[in-house]
């Protein structure tokens, strides 16, 4: 009974040190795989005294060694985009939300046809790349035109929140538990505010 205790023992701090080993390893990997690097909206009068803006964002987006391994193997990887644009009323006490949108976008690699394959989930339209870095260039640029905005006020700045967000449930099951400790898997960009 004694060894079988110092065998499950030894295993349990020998699984601790992977663990640490894992962590430390990849929080000296550097700096995240997504950022926005800038984001503006511009407005636009259109007929009926209602307004439209357009976002624009330009992001700094790569895909880690494990992630580009992981969809080179089937699996396909998805980000949510949310755009939410907000106005303050009466003097300030509060803001109304002017427009809440959110995007889902997926990666996926055809092995087939040798192509890449961005879709939009929510308008059910995608673009074929030959290549990955193709791809990536294209999810560079981030642009919603045409967004409405009812009750808004031009005396008034516009706080715009924009959130891009890996969704790691959408990966297989044993790989989820992985990549939420390994920073390989950090495809998320800060939230960026700021008042146009």
């Amino acid at each position: 009974m004694a060894f079988i205790m110092r065998v499950c023992k030894s295993n349990k701090n020998l699984l601790v040190a992977a663990l640490f080993f894992c962590l430390t390893e990849n929080s000296a990997a550097g700096d995240r795989f997504v950022k926005i690097e800038q984001a503006k909206l511009t407005y636009q009068q259109m007929a009926a005294a209602t307004t439209v803006a357009t976002l624009s964002a330009d992001l700094e987006f790569y895909l880690s060694e494990t992630a580009s391994d992981a969809l080179h193997s089937g699996i396909s990887l998805y980000w949510e985009v949310s755009v939410v644009l907000k106005q303050k009323h009466w003097s300030g006490w509060w803001y109304s939300t002017l427009l809440a949108q959110t995007n889902r976008y997926r990666l996926s690699y055809y092995t087939l046809f040798d192509h890449y394959r961005l879709k939009d989930e929510q308008a059910q339209v995608f673009r074929r790349f030959s290549t990955l870095a193709e791809a990536l260039v294209y999810m560079r640029h981030l642009v919603y035109k045409d967004l409405p905005l009812p009750q808004y006020d031009a005396a008034q700045c516009v706080l715009a929140t924009l959130k891009i967000s890996f969704d790691k449930e959408m990966l297989p099951a044993p790989l989820r538990p992985i990549a939420y400790f390994d920073k390989q898997w950090d495809l998320s960009a800060n939230e960026r505010q700021w008042c146009d």
